[in-house]
């Protein structure tokens, strides 16, 4: 397998805990093209509540005979460990730690990167920057709440902002220069 440039992550929940795991696809790239794929079903050992069926269809007869998180945590440390890990907002990175909370498994190293933050800085224009919309807006084929197609599409996002804007990797992940401070004028008394 060639080293990826980055990975991205994304997962589905069965209800409202995010440590709720049902779905979870991994996407590496290297050089902008996809280098690897790894989804699979997880049982969250929770239960499923009708509003988030509603969202990606998965059920609890879809997770049947499906390993649960502790039993796929190798693989997905593996995956993104020490490597610059990317989601689309922070919700995955928080149900990944909730998850390795509740199976009591090590908390996975990795760097994270927002695309979110990543499309805001590249088309401000949009008028939100929403993964579907995203796609739709750049021609990326895409199935919304899929881990594994949400995975791919959000890959894809940072390749193409990386494209349109000409920004590298590395300095997308560097955090953003903040405005330099005035000088506030002092108010100390002249001597007299």
């Amino acid at each position: 397998m060639i080293a990826p440039d980055f990975v991205v992550v994304d997962v589905e929940t069965a209800c409202s805990r995010v440590s709720s795991i049902c779905q979870i696809g991994i996407v590496g790239f290297s050089g902008g093209q996809e280098v690897f794929a790894y989804e699979t079903l997880v049982d969250p050992r929770d239960e499923f509540s009708a509003f988030n069926i509603g969202i990606h269809g998965i059920t609890p007869a879809h997770v049947v005979g499906y390993p649960c998180f502790s039993e796929i945590h190798a693989i997905v440390d593996s995956h993104l460990s020490g490597r610059i890990t990317v989601a689309h907002s922070w919700f995955d990175k928080g149900a990944l730690s909730a998850a390795c909370r509740l199976a009591d498994c090590p908390m996975i190293e990795t760097q994270w990167l927002d695309s979110v933050r990543v499309a805001q800085r590249a088309w401000p224009e949009l008028p939100n920057h929403r993964l579907n919309g995203l796609a739709d807006f750049l021609g990326i084929a895409h199935r919304h709440h899929d881990a594994l197609s949400d995975a791919r599409a959000a890959g894809l996002v940072i390749v193409k902002a990386i494209e349109h804007t000409g920004i590298g990797l590395a300095d997308w992940m560097a955090k953003p220069a903040r405005a330099p401070r005035k000088k506030v004028a002092s108010m100390t008394a002249a001597p007299v």
